[in-house]
């Protein structure tokens, strides 16, 4: 894909290009129609035992982060925290993220932070993000907050650190001598109320220079920010990513949602073209490639020695969303199918990890899955897009949206296909589903810290490693342990 300044400079493009896609489509009112239903919501305040606790004299604030799509599994965290705090006697507020803010990118963190500061900031409130995916235990937390102020500046979390440049960090300096840390939110983090007055008044002054940012990971960009108001990260073991008794809160991926998916419902598409078939494809067939059928190598002209299709878009040097969209259309005309996966020539993939986690989510709703990245995500005119290393999983209903006439058209081919693909789900009402298995840049782009607790589904490059080490050490079949438990 398109990256640094190369993105900033086709912004204005695709911008245009948003106006173009006419939302006098069939999908006009059910769009309008969903937003009145978001607008309409009203917001949930749970406060429990504010006026019986004659002891606790600090609230504590849930926000539950990134549960687009995932209805049940942020119901179910704000029951077990409502429950716990009326045991506790704990007033408690819950927020959930996407509902009460549905107009930003709340994920970056950023967008919240004006709001949580009108009714939070400066008080003595402990301000607590937590994402769809992970369970607390409110008397564990309770301890460690006891050791802290909440009338101080605090910032608290399980702390990552790069060991290199890298480029999901924008490059980053890395100073081994002064580590900089950032939260590994997967496992939450934790703010003071007045941490958050001071941040919510420095951002205003980086408004203008972050509405054209791209936004790869929110837990560095964000620490970044803390910094730079002169805060860094204090790191506790009670934010877990490995179930132990002394976690306060741990981040729990299901492991299981019933049978995986059928691989044969599964149409793998892959990007290519004829410079690369000696290259890559030889890599591909020889690791994950041979695990599947329901594929085609999709590339600018027919090889028989690889089996490639061309579907008639010539090759360009960038962007590639002529053939993207062509892929798409093509994909919604198959029978049988449930869901298209879409990848670059130099994906690597884990087959059993990805129908595993395909079986969490319903293939007869518009779903769209994947690694999430943004473009100036936290302002009303961003976006936010599944960045197309790492893979590309869209399913039939909303292949066969984004196959429609007027709905997803490529201004040209070299486009950024990614975003602008990130531009039509907006245009469609249609979130995207983040998943931190899915990875656009390679294992040791990663703190080793970052790759615990979950099994990869994919990674991306063969440039500077042994593409078939990287598969069969991170994405063959489970072994006993963890990968990282071997290095």
């Amino acid at each position: 894909m398109c990256s640094g300044s190369c993105q900033h400079a086709q912004y204005e493009d695709l911008q245009h290009a948003v106006k173009k896609q006419s939302l006098c489509t069939p999908y006009r009112m059910k769009i309008v129609a969903g937003t009145l239903r978001v607008f309409l919501m009203v917001m949930v305040w749970i406060t429990i035992g504010a006026s019986t606790s004659s002891q606790i004299t600090e609230s504590l604030v849930f926000v539950i982060v990134d549960a687009e799509n995932s209805a049940p599994d942020a119901h179910n965290m704000a029951a077990s925290l409502t429950s716990q705090a009326a045991q506790l006697d704990v007033p408690v507020v819950i927020y959930n993220a996407s509902r009460e803010w549905p107009d930003v990118g709340s994920w970056t963190y950023f967008a919240m932070l004006d709001r949580l500061d009108s009714k939070h900031g400066n008080s003595k409130s402990w301000i607590v993000f937590v994402g769809k995916h992970t369970s607390v235990r409110m008397a564990n937390l309770l301890q460690v907050l006891h050791t802290k102020e909440s009338s101080q500046l605090v910032f608290m979390g399980r702390g990552l650190q790069d060991q290199e440049e890298t480029i999901i960090h924008h490059f980053a300096h890395v100073d081994p001598k002064q580590p900089f840390l950032y939260p590994d939110v997967r496992a939450g983090m934790i703010l003071s109320g007045p941490l958050i007055t001071r941040l919510a008044k420095k951002w205003v002054d980086l408004k203008t220079k972050a509405a054209r940012e791209i936004n790869i990971d929110a837990s560095h960009e964000f620490a970044s920010f803390v910094k730079s108001a002169g805060i860094e990260l204090t790191t506790d073991p009670a934010f877990c990513v490995k179930d132990e008794e002394h976690c306060a809160i741990i981040y729990s991926p299901p492991t299981k949602c019933g049978k995986a998916v059928d691989v044969n419902k599964i149409h793998f598409a892959i990007k290519s073209w004829h410079q690369n078939h000696n290259k890559r494809l030889p890599i591909l067939y020889g690791t994950w490639l041979k695990q599947v059928t329901n594929y085609a190598i999709y590339s600018d002209v027919e090889d028989s020695s690889y089996g490639t299709v061309s579907l008639g878009v010539p090759n360009t040097e960038q962007g590639h969303c002529g053939k993207t969209v062509a892929i798409i259309k093509h994909a919604s005309q198959m029978e049988g199918l449930h869901w298209l996966f879409i990848a670059d020539d130099d994906t690597l993939l884990s087959i059993r990890e990805l129908s595993e986690l395909l079986a969490c989510h319903d293939h007869t709703q518009p779903v769209a899955l994947g690694e999430r990245y943004g473009y100036a995500a936290a302002f009303p005119h961003g976006y936010d897009y599944i960045t197309g290393g790492g893979g590309m999983v869209f399913s039939k209903p909303l292949v066969e949206m984004l196959a429609s006439p007027g709905v997803c058209e490529c201004p040209s081919n070299d486009t950024p296909d990614d975003m602008f693909l990130g531009i039509c789900l907006r245009i469609l009402g249609v979130p995207i589903t983040h998943s931190s298995a899915f990875h656009q840049a390679r294992p040791m782009d990663y703190p080793v810290g970052r790759l615990e607790g979950e099994w990869p589904v994919s990674f991306h490059k063969f440039w500077m490693v042994d593409p078939y080490l990287v598969f069969s050490h991170w994405l063959q079949p489970r072994p006993s342990t963890h990968p990282t438990d071997e290095l």
